[in-house]
């Protein structure tokens, strides 16, 4: 965990809510499991926080509990109250707010700690100094390491495609849709600083962390820092690899990896910006004063030198070994999504087979007025996939690798996996002479 990003995170504030047993056995009893909530408050009470700080939840009762989460938002609902949002909530160390209280030992603390301890605000803020210091506290208990990377890769969650993290935030939510996983109540959260697969959303039965800690349903099961993670549920399996600046994309050209081991199907996606093309003015001459129309924003991403050198080590994959394998509408292993600079996340991005593009490029589809290689949004005119209908095709095994390629191309993957870019580069080699 970086001591640098902590102490911001520290430095932004904290603020303490308590509530009873029995209001957070409600809480607990709705659909995100406590883990996301909402609650009402006068203005001013709403204020003791700030979006994007830091909450103790503390309750009371014969086995009381200290949670660590994060005020998404605070929004005005009415005349006289706010509406506070909690996310990322989990459970730390120690399991009280008296004992984390009490490792506070500094006498020019002595008088804020007292005043909490002895007040009863249902919300309230912290001092300044109080909540660094426990924040440092909770911090140095080695079971709270996890809790801290969820929340610390939540707050730096872009929600824009800006650079290679923002799309790799939705490669990763993309490959989760895929297995039926969408959005919802818990969050995976692994060693390693602030990757992407930190921050990606699951539903109701989810998995929380690496180090046993878990809840019904999805378990992580294994992980480690090259960016693999293996996911089980009722007896299903789930692999994402994230390859983007790893060997993995060395070797395959793509940024992320998913895994169907249901279907015996593996996937690989390439993410491509497309950028917007300056509009042109044109001057329609008529009778009366000339009229100047401005043509809409065009959407391209060149086929530059990158682009065919990852196309090219793609084509040395792209072979059916089992063809008498299960039925797909296409056995390829490979495929595009464009997405816009500056669109929301959330937003849909296209999709294109290599096979699809191979043949574009063969037609003259891909050829610009000045007789350059690009993939034109509007050239397209609707020949595409959008990332839904996508997802079903993979989840149903319609589309992806037979199990004979399949298999092959796991060998490879988990021998780029351990041998790093030695190996990668002795596959390449092999490649070559073949």
């Amino acid at each position: 965990m970086d001591e640098k990003d902590l102490k911001a995170l520290a430095q932004r504030g904290l603020s303490l809510l308590r509530l009873t047993e029995s209001r957070w056995m409600e809480l607990e009893a709705c659909r995100n499991h406590g883990t996301k909530f909402s609650l009402t408050f006068p203005h001013v009470i709403s204020r003791s926080g700030r979006p994007n700080t830091l909450v103790l939840i503390a309750t009371d009762g014969k086995a009381p509990t200290l949670r660590l989460g994060l005020i998404r938002s605070i929004q005005t609902i009415s005349t006289l109250d706010s509406r506070v949002m909690f996310d990322c909530v989990l459970l730390i160390a120690p399991q009280s707010l008296n004992a984390l209280v009490a490792g506070v030992t500094s006498t020019t603390l002595r008088g804020a700690t007292n005043k909490l301890k002895s007040e009863t605000a249902e919300f309230q803020p912290v001092s300044q100094k109080l909540g660094e210091k426990l924040i440092a506290l909770i911090a140095e208990v080695p079971a709270n390491v996890a809790v801290f990377h969820r929340i610390l890769a939540e707050v730096g969650r872009p929600k824009y495609y800006e650079n290679g993290h923002a799309l790799q935030v939705n490669a990763l939510d993309l490959a989760l849709k895929a297995f039926g996983v969408t959005d919802g109540a818990t969050s995976v959260a692994l060693p390693g600083g602030h990757t992407a697969i930190g921050t990606v959303r699951l539903q109701e039965d989810a998995v929380i962390e690496h180090d046993a800690r878990w809840i019904s349903g999805w378990h992580l099961s294994d992980s480690d820092l090259t960016g693999k993670a293996v996911f089980t549920r009722r007896g299903e399996q789930l692999e994402v690899f994230t390859a983007n600046k790893r060997p993995l994309e060395e070797l395959f050209g793509v940024d992320l990896i998913y895994l169907n081991k249901a279907r015996g199907s593996l996937v690989m996606v390439q993410y491509k910006m497309m950028e917007p093309k300056s509009s042109k003015v044109h001057r329609i001459k008529a009778d009366t004063p000339d009229i100047d129309q401005l043509d809409a924003k065009e959407w391209t991403v060149p086929i530059n030198a990158q682009f065919k050198s990852e196309m090219e080590r793609m084509e040395k994959f792209d072979n059916d070994l089992s063809p008498e394998g299960p039925y797909r509408l296409n056995p390829g292993a490979f495929f595009f999504k464009l997405v816009r600079r500056h669109s929301a996340i959330k937003s849909a991005g296209i999709m294109l087979s290599l096979q699809h593009l191979t043949r574009l490029i063969e037609d003259g589809c891909t050829t610009g007025p000045r007789k350059g290689l690009r993939i034109s949004y509007k050239a397209l005119d609707g020949h595409y996939l959008r990332s839904d209908p996508f997802i079903e095709l993979v989840r149903s095994g319609y589309i992806g690798t037979r199990s004979g390629t399949t298999e092959h191309l796991q060998t490879l993957i988990e021998a780029a996996l351990t041998g790093g870019r030695s190996v990668v580069a002795a596959i390449q080699s092999a490649m070559a002479k073949g």
